[in-house]
């Protein structure tokens, strides 16, 4: 049963970063919308307010000393405050405001070491603000008395009517922090789509999650190596032979030609099918590369692109597909020579079996049997003949040429197919194919960049 837990040494970093630039477009749609959504709820819920201010000074009426007028004239501006700030004088100023609500809020604030405090009315509206605190402004002197018969007020600054609310709406202060939190939540979910996408990352993954063996893991080389390449768009597959591959792909294809080679010895198996479940998963390369790798071991080797639907291999090797000499003719001729269709390449030291598509049925192309007898004729010429097939889910084609190989092998690129399709591939090989040696993790990114 395929385990689906998330391990944290299963992901490849690569991926991830990869997933990451994919949907840069959403970060950055994410971010305008929360700026957007920000702006508007802050705007709709935005209360202006209005603050008017007066400034006092409390002095004592029979002070011989300036420090002992200082002195007690501080200690008269405290009780003075908590009375400004008592609900006494609220509930006055309410009286005075028969036709309006007073719902604005009193604050007094002392200036240290000075007989001097501000008193500020703040309201939703500036010209409450401004009545309200002509209100305290008209009464202080009742206050003054009632508290200290020997204490002034007197009012050094008096109100005026706001004009700025006090707490005007500074939307580009935040503006940083609601994109920074954009910026994580986003990252956060794309980080959970990448870890919930069940698809196999690693070769660790690899081996947990694919019933079957994996027999290589070949890292990812880049198909256009020079700047003609880059320019004609030609997206040239690599081959071990190129003098500008890397060192790790090498290795990885020869350890891959080794293992099969070992394998088929072993079982004295000499045909070997090579297919995926989707496209673009990199089949036709790992086998255009096996049958180099085994060719230069001056192994005799038989390449025949069996893919009759979207042939690749004369492009992968540069060979002008002759409509004479392909398999495709020598299938829908009944007079065929079974030699034309066999194109020797020189410059690599193999046979290759060119395709191209055909208008006619697939289907009676696999069951007219001359495919398997030229299969068999090919077996005791050659000391492998490696098929090429199409995709598994673009036809059973695979399934059909499956019964006329020794062993299978499944190209798995990583990070590309569902667990479940590759695994429900491999079953569907089983049933056809005498064996199914194993799968290889292709496109395997060991770096981040």
């Amino acid at each position: 049963m395929q385990d689906k837990a998330i391990q944290l040494s299963e992901i490849n970093p690569h991926g991830l970063v990869k997933t990451f630039l994919k949907n840069l477009w959403i970060i950055g749609a994410l971010c305008v919308s929360a700026l957007l959504c920000y702006t508007s709820f802050s705007r709709m819920t935005y209360v202006p307010e209005y603050t008017s201010s007066a400034t006092f000074m409390v002095s004592a009426k029979d002070s011989t000393s300036a420090y002992n007028s200082l002195t007690t004239t501080q200690s008269m501006a405290t009780v003075f405050v908590e009375v400004f700030q008592s609900n006494v004088l609220r509930e006055k100023i309410q009286q005075q405001l028969p036709d309006q609500e007073f719902d604005g809020t009193i604050n007094v604030t002392t200036i240290p070491q000075t007989n001097l405090f501000i008193v500020t009315v703040t309201s939703p509206e500036p010209d409450l603000s401004f009545r309200a605190l002509n209100l305290v402004v008209d009464n202080y002197s009742d206050i003054s008395d009632y508290l200290f018969s020997n204490a002034q007020l007197e009012v050094i600054k008096d109100p005026v009517v706001p004009v700025v609310p006090s707490n005007p709406l500074e939307l580009r202060k935040h503006y940083p922090v609601v994109l920074i939190l954009a910026v994580f939540l986003s990252g956060a979910w794309i980080t959970g789509l990448y870890l919930l996408r069940d698809t196999v990352k690693t070769p660790k993954a690899a081996r947990r999650k694919i019933d079957a063996r994996l027999l290589r893991t070949i890292a990812h080389e880049e198909k256009n190596k020079t700047l003609r390449a880059k320019w004609r768009r030609k997206n040239t597959a690599p081959l071990i032979t190129s003098p500008l591959i890397s060192r790790h792909f090498i290795e990885d294809n020869l350890s891959l030609c080794s293992a099969l080679e070992y394998h088929a010895r072993k079982r004295k198996q000499k045909v070997i099918l090579v297919t995926s479940v989707g496209e673009n998963e990199g089949k036709s390369t790992v086998a255009a590369n096996l049958a180099l790798a085994m060719a230069g071991k001056n192994r005799r080797v038989i390449l025949l692109d069996c893919d009759f639907r979207k042939p690749s291999l004369h492009k992968i090797f540069e060979i002008p597909a002759d409509p004479t000499r392909t398999l495709t003719h020598y299938l829908t001729q009944e007079d065929a020579d079974p030699e034309a269709c066999l194109t020797p390449v020189k410059k690599y030291g193999f046979t290759l079996g060119i395709s191209q598509n055909t208008g006619r049925s697939i289907t009676k192309l696999m069951n007219n049997g001359k495919l398997s007898q030229l299969i068999d004729t090919l077996r005791t010429q050659a000391d492998y003949v490696i098929l090429d097939t199409p995709p598994m889910l673009a036809a059973a084609d695979a399934e059909n040429i499956a019964t006329m190989a020794d062993t299978a092998i499944l190209v798995a690129r990583a990070d590309f197919m569902p667990t479940a399709s590759i695994n429900t591939g491999l079953d569907r090989l089983r049933q056809s194919s005498p064996e199914v040696c194993g799968f290889v993790l292709n496109n395997y990114h060991t770096t981040v960049w």
